[in-house]
């Protein structure tokens, strides 16, 4: 996808669309979920924070097609940093995010990131 593409999307805000659902899903699996844009150094991103008691992932979505992943495995902290992502890379992440937090490991996902560019 283009950058341009990606400013599109941040200007409209095109995350908004799906917050019903995503609430909605979330929420019957215990999970904690919050949402922001934000525009720092004239640079428009999302972060999303999920997770429960146990378990917090953080991703950070810019319109440069920057994409992170900040998770825990028990008292581990990690990140994950990948370049040149879209919109359905970001989507893909988001998935996989939920999926973290509900198994609490990877272990029947070792592969998640495999299709992402790392940074």
């Amino acid at each position: 996808m283009k950058t341009e593409n990606l400013i599109d999307l941040f200007k409209s805000k095109w995350f908004d669309i799906f917050q019903s659902g995503l609430t909605a899903r979330f929420s019957a699996n215990g999970m904690d979920y919050h949402y922001n844009y934000h525009n720092e150094n004239s640079i428009k991103s999302l972060i999303i924070i999920l997770g429960d008691e146990e378990t917090q992932t953080k991703i950070y979505f810019d319109e440069k097609g920057n994409l992170n992943f900040d998770y825990n495995i028990e008292s581990e902290y990690y990140s994950e940093s990948f370049k040149n992502c879209n919109q359905e890379d970001f989507h893909f992440m988001l998935a996989y995010a939920f999926i973290f937090v509900r198994d609490k490991n990877f272990e029947h996902h070792k592969e998640w990131h495999s299709k992402l560019e790392l940074n």
